[in-house]
């Protein structure tokens, strides 16, 4: 199974690979992620649920980061297993910044809900991974299109905590930001 796109987020890269390894963050934007723990240096385990038509199974995960070159690229070398099989595999991602790139609604410098943003970063990732067991049954095309599908609902998820986490912190102003101004 291959997997490959690019991704436009609201954040600087340092900001994004911080999130990127930052159990916290990944615990809330990866779906079926019930529990994760950093485990050493770059090594993370934890669990996860995975629901198909007419099956779910609970499965144990573990990530490593490796070849990182923080904040621009990093690889993640990891394994999912349970009741169900294996799936085994690596996925690399950059991050670059981009400050013109149009916004989600087409304005210049303006993030995917509409307020205006320091910097923007386009994340590009690859990947492949074997099934293994009975998950290697299912279509590769459907096992691919699942794969894509929970990256871009982790993605989207990724954008909102960041831009979440930015809405929380004062601008360089000294000035409350909205979220912390007496009401």
């Amino acid at each position: 199974m291959k997997v490959a796109g690019h991704h436009v987020l609201d954040a600087g890269p340092r900001e994004v690979f911080d999130a990127a390894c930052d159990p916290a963050t990944l615990l809330a934007v990866i779906p079926g992620c019930e529990a994760i723990e950093q485990v050493a240096p770059h090594e993370y385990q934890g669990s996860l649920v995975l629901r198909l038509p007419g099956v779910g199974a609970t499965f144990r995960t573990f990530v490593r980061l490796v070849d990182a070159d923080p904040p621009h690229a990093a690889g993640m070398e990891g394994r999912v297993e349970g009741p169900m099989g294996t799936i085994a595999g690596r996925a690399d991602f950059g991050l670059t910044e981009v400050d013109d790139e149009p916004a989600h609604d087409g304005r210049p410098g303006a993030g995917s809900d509409g307020r205006s943003i320091a910097s923007r970063t386009l994340l590009e990732y690859r990947g492949e991974a074997v099934i293994q067991g009975p998950l290697a049954r299912l279509d590769s095309r459907f096992a691919e299109s699942l794969a894509n599908t929970l990256i871009a609902q982790g993605l989207q998820a990724l954008n909102s905590h960041l831009i979440e986490a930015s809405s929380t912190v004062a601008p360089a102003s000294g000035r409350p930001s909205p979220r912390e101004a007496p009401e």
